[in-house]
Protein backbone atom coordinates (compact mmCIF):
# COMPACT_ATOMS: atom_id res chain seq x y z
CA UNK A 1 0.00 0.00 0.00
CA UNK A 2 1.25 3.41 -0.83
CA UNK A 3 0.26 6.53 1.06
CA UNK A 4 -1.43 5.00 4.06
CA UNK A 5 -2.77 6.73 7.11
CA UNK A 6 -3.84 5.27 10.41
CA UNK A 7 -7.47 5.68 11.47
CA UNK A 8 -9.09 4.47 14.67
CA UNK A 9 -12.75 3.48 14.52
CA UNK A 10 -15.20 2.00 16.99
CA UNK A 11 -17.35 -0.90 15.82
CA UNK A 12 -19.94 -3.09 17.53
CA UNK A 13 -18.47 -6.22 19.09
CA UNK A 14 -20.35 -8.52 16.71
CA UNK A 15 -18.82 -6.84 13.66
CA UNK A 16 -15.35 -6.99 15.16
CA UNK A 17 -15.82 -10.70 15.85
CA UNK A 18 -16.92 -11.32 12.25
CA UNK A 19 -14.01 -9.25 10.92
CA UNK A 20 -11.50 -11.19 12.98
CA UNK A 21 -13.06 -14.50 11.97
CA UNK A 22 -12.68 -13.54 8.30
CA UNK A 23 -8.98 -12.90 8.90
CA UNK A 24 -8.57 -16.17 10.86
CA UNK A 25 -10.35 -18.05 8.06
CA UNK A 26 -7.85 -16.67 5.56
CA UNK A 27 -10.23 -14.47 3.61
CA UNK A 28 -7.96 -11.51 4.35
CA UNK A 29 -4.34 -11.15 5.45
CA UNK A 30 -5.18 -8.57 8.12
CA UNK A 31 -8.04 -6.63 9.66
CA UNK A 32 -6.88 -3.54 7.77
CA UNK A 33 -7.01 -5.43 4.48
CA UNK A 34 -10.55 -6.58 5.25
CA UNK A 35 -11.76 -3.06 6.06
CA UNK A 36 -10.06 -1.71 2.94
CA UNK A 37 -11.78 -4.36 0.78
CA UNK A 38 -15.17 -3.50 2.24
CA UNK A 39 -14.65 0.22 1.67
CA UNK A 40 -13.39 -0.29 -1.88
CA UNK A 41 -16.41 -2.46 -2.60
CA UNK A 42 -18.78 0.06 -1.04
CA UNK A 43 -17.37 2.87 -3.18
CA UNK A 44 -17.32 0.77 -6.33
CA UNK A 45 -13.55 0.28 -6.51
CA UNK A 46 -13.56 -3.34 -5.35
CA UNK A 47 -13.86 -6.68 -7.05
CA UNK A 48 -17.65 -6.71 -6.88
CA UNK A 49 -19.55 -5.07 -9.72
CA UNK A 50 -21.14 -1.71 -8.87
CA UNK A 51 -24.53 -3.13 -9.90
CA UNK A 52 -24.10 -5.81 -7.22
CA UNK A 53 -23.40 -3.14 -4.60
CA UNK A 54 -26.48 -1.24 -5.75
CA UNK A 55 -28.52 -4.44 -5.49
CA UNK A 56 -27.31 -4.96 -1.93
CA UNK A 57 -28.15 -1.36 -1.05
CA UNK A 58 -31.66 -1.83 -2.49
CA UNK A 59 -32.12 -5.02 -0.48
CA UNK A 60 -30.98 -3.27 2.68
CA UNK A 61 -33.40 -0.40 2.04
CA UNK A 62 -36.20 -2.91 1.45
CA UNK A 63 -35.37 -4.66 4.71
CA UNK A 64 -35.32 -1.41 6.63
CA UNK A 65 -38.71 -0.49 5.18
CA UNK A 66 -40.09 -3.87 6.30
CA UNK A 67 -38.76 -3.30 9.81
CA UNK A 68 -40.35 0.15 9.95
CA UNK A 69 -43.64 -1.42 8.80
CA UNK A 70 -43.45 -3.89 11.68
CA UNK A 71 -42.38 -6.89 9.64
CA UNK A 72 -39.18 -8.71 10.31
CA UNK A 73 -37.21 -11.92 10.30
CA UNK A 74 -34.87 -13.61 12.72
CA UNK A 75 -31.51 -11.80 12.45
CA UNK A 76 -29.58 -15.06 12.04
CA UNK A 77 -31.73 -15.96 9.03
CA UNK A 78 -31.14 -12.53 7.52
CA UNK A 79 -27.36 -12.72 7.98
CA UNK A 80 -27.27 -16.24 6.54
CA UNK A 81 -29.14 -15.04 3.46
CA UNK A 82 -26.90 -11.98 3.05
CA UNK A 83 -23.78 -14.11 3.43
CA UNK A 84 -25.04 -16.55 0.79
CA UNK A 85 -25.82 -13.70 -1.62
CA UNK A 86 -22.40 -12.10 -1.03
CA UNK A 87 -20.62 -15.40 -1.62
CA UNK A 88 -22.58 -15.93 -4.83
CA UNK A 89 -21.71 -12.43 -6.02
CA UNK A 90 -18.05 -12.94 -5.13
CA UNK A 91 -17.99 -16.24 -7.01
CA UNK A 92 -19.60 -14.55 -10.02
CA UNK A 93 -16.91 -11.85 -10.05
CA UNK A 94 -14.13 -14.43 -9.90
CA UNK A 95 -13.20 -14.23 -6.21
Amino acid sequence: MSDTEQLTVELPADLIARLRESVRAGAFASESEAVEAVLRTWYGDGDIEQSDVETLRALIAEGLADIEAGHGEDIDVVFDELEARYKAMSAKSGQ
